[in-house]
């Protein structure tokens, strides 16, 4: 018989499991032992009258069913996968959705009373009072504290509704909120002559949470109540029994607040409408009227003495603008002649023959000037060229190079035949000269 550790067995007992479920499942039971670790995991129950498995909600899936919340004993539908926790050896849940049980209590009573009451009529619509368009007053049963009864108002006053609202608090939540609500709405028939409207206004919630609205008596007591009733619970999905009974149904507070505002917005608008027609015909008469006057006006000054004087000095103004125009053209003439003289006797003009010799005079000297600037330069060029010369047959030269000239008796001496023994010579170099007898000669053989 083959030996298994007891992690060799765990594991083959978890494929096995979830080798036949390989996918989610659906659990219908009911919640025990629901606690939240510090991480935002939860871990619960779920049994029934025979059974029970362990069930881990981990946060990621808890955010998407955030709608809803379960607490102890809420009979719900789980789906999530079949494992085995392998450290405790137990198999368990891993959840990923939750919610209520259909087929649950909650539901269950839910359809008894809303087959009830509407077998009774009280959800017949001849049954049902009118909602003013005009209100002045409303009433509104509603925990004070709440988000709900802002909205209303805030709702209200953007919407400029002078509705006066009485907030009748009580709360909203738990099976004790019932009792207080029931009384509220019993006290209410006393003034019948007060108010307008009656709302009953709770904002959104999970299903438990509005279930106090689901109560037979609460929606007895609604329904009973001889003022106008608008319900206002939770979200536009959520439907109570109070939401059945009363006259009118709404989905939010702030949707009830946007009804009620109906008459305000619309006599707005019309006022509004009415306001715009005024100041166009306004406009439009003042338009007639100023046209009317201009009229007047032109036929007024059409037929006036001032006019007519206006219009003979106009006249006088033409003339004399015509007049200087007419001056300006023939003296342009005239200055135009003037020119085309004036060029022509330029070249007789004594002055004008002066200026010409001047200026030819001018030129020639230029000219002059050049040339012998030209033959000067070229001069200077040529007593450079003979200096340069000069200095290349200077004998001297020749002594920066290191070479001497040997003297004899003042003169030169261009051969050794010219030298005897003992002739006394001068050896001439850059920078001095050397007296020296000669005491021998060689004479280089060709």
């Amino acid at each position: 018989m083959k030996k298994f550790t007891v992690s060799e067995l765990t594991k083959s007992i978890k494929r096995l499991l979830e080798g036949n479920f390989p996918s989610s499942i659906n659990v219908v039971g009911e919640v025990s032992n629901y606690s939240v670790s510090t991480l935002g995991h939860c871990y619960f129950t779920l049994k029934d009258e025979n059974a029970q498995i362990k069930c881990v909600f981990f946060k990621r899936y808890r955010l998407l069913n955030s709608d809803y919340e379960p607490k102890n004993g809420d009979k719900v539908i789980v789906t999530g996968d079949l494992t085995v926790y392998e450290k405790d050896g137990n198999y368990q849940l891993l959840v990923k959705k939750i919610e209520y049980d259909s087929v649950g209590d909650f539901y269950k009573k839910f359809e008894e009373t809303k087959r009830k009451l509407e077998k009774e009529g009280l959800f017949d619509t001849e049954n049902k009072k009118e909602i003013p368009f005009f209100v002045k007053k409303v009433a509104v049963v509603t925990s004070p504290s709440g988000a709900a009864i802002k909205d209303f108002i805030r709702t209200l006053r953007k919407n400029g509704a002078n509705i006066d609202v009485d907030l009748w608090p009580a709360p909203v939540q738990g099976d004790d909120a019932i009792p207080v609500i029931i009384n509220q709405l019993s006290f209410l028939n006393q003034f019948t002559h007060l108010y307008d409207v009656v709302v009953l206004m709770r904002g959104g919630g999970s299903l438990e949470d509005l279930s106090i609205f689901n109560d037979e008596f609460l929606a007895r007591a609604f329904y009973a109540c001889n003022i106008p009733t608008i319900s206002a619970i939770g979200h536009e999905r959520d439907f109570t029994i109070c939401d059945f009974v009363a006259d009118l149904r709404v989905a939010t507070p702030t949707a009830a607040a946007e009804k009620l505002s109906e008459y305000y917005i619309t006599i707005g608008d019309r006022i509004d409408n009415l306001e715009r027609r005024l100041v166009k015909e306004f406009e439009h008469n003042l338009i007639m009227k100023y046209q009317y006057l201009d009229t007047l006006e032109a036929k007024l000054l059409k037929n006036s003495p001032v006019n007519k004087i206006r219009q003979k000095i106009k006249e006088l103004e033409f003339y004399e603008n015509n007049i200087i125009s007419l001056i300006k053209h023939k003296l342009s003439d005239m200055e135009k002649i003037l020119s085309g003289l004036m060029q022509k006797i330029i070249p007789y003009n004594p002055t004008y023959k002066l200026a010409h010799l001047y200026s030819t005079i001018d030129n020639s000297l230029k000219i002059m000037t050049s040339i012998l600037m030209a033959k000067m330069q070229n001069s200077k060029d040529k007593i450079d060229n003979l200096i340069n010369a000069l200095r290349l047959l200077n004998p001297e030269n020749i002594l920066d190079k290191g070479y001497a000239i040997v003297i004899k008796e003042k003169k030169p001496v261009g051969s050794v035949k010219n030298i005897h023994l003992e002739d006394e010579l001068e050896i001439r170099m850059k920078d001095g000269y050397i007296s020296s007898f000669v005491t021998g000669k060689k004479t280089w053989r060709k």
